[in-house]
């Protein structure tokens, strides 16, 4: 009877959980801000603490937003014209990712329920053996457990060839995310196959109510 009874609240904890953070579509994120509590209610009526943590990051993983935005900033041309200049006028024979910049925003303090950006630069050519189809980055979020709770991507170039582009993913962590330091890890493919990676961590620490925010 007693395990009925866990499972029985479990449902009920997990209803109420899924039906707020369904309001995400809604533009109701803010319901989402109980997700911590009844997260760790369900894996804790499961299994104890370390099921609380598991359902802390079920919570984290369906309440955070991801949003990105692509835009080109240099031409095939323009790229080409550069690759040549600086290798004797020759492409290289594979395509080749040229440059790959990361920056944070902010990358110190985020007031609780701003968003954090993540903001790269890609420059890519094309080879002369290998064409550019599809560019693509990914961005992945670990929760202070070490666990992957997100995980966003998006192609960057709209159409073949070299070319620079800029891409942005916005992170939105809900009300209660735990505390701890997060790591924060991009990729890049250049036709399907990953060419570069840049790991990144980002602290955040509840400070006391009056203050009224957080820093990471």
């Amino acid at each position: 009877m007693q395990s009925t009874a866990k499972v029985g609240l479990c449902f009920g904890i997990a209803a109420l959980l899924l039906t707020s953070c369904a309001s995400i579509d809604k533009g109701t994120a803010l319901k989402c801000g109980a997700f911590a509590l009844g997260g760790a209610a369900i894996g804790a009526a499961i299994s104890g603490k370390k099921g609380a943590g598991r359902g802390a990051l079920a919570g984290l993983a369906a309440c955070a937003v991801v949003e990105i935005v692509s835009r080109q900033t240099r031409s095939k041309d323009e790229v080409e014209q550069d690759y040549r200049a600086a290798n004797k006028g020759k492409l290289p024979a594979k395509a080749e990712l040229v440059a790959y910049q990361t920056t944070l925003n902010p990358d110190a303090t985020l007031k609780r329920g701003d968003a954090l950006k993540v903001q790269s630069t890609i420059r890519v050519v094309a080879g002369t053996g290998e064409p550019i189809k599809d560019v693509k980055e990914v961005l992945i979020a670990y929760a202070p457990s070490g666990e992957e709770f997100k995980r966003g991507e998006k192609k960057a170039n709209a159409t073949d060839g070299s070319g620079e582009f800029v891409n942005t993913f916005t992170l939105k962590l809900p009300d209660g995310a735990p505390e701890g330091e997060y790591k924060i890890e991009t990729q890049v493919l250049i036709n399907g196959r990953e060419v570069s990676s840049q790991p990144r961590s980002i602290q955040m620490v509840a400070i006391a109510a009056e203050h009224g925010y957080a820093s990471l």
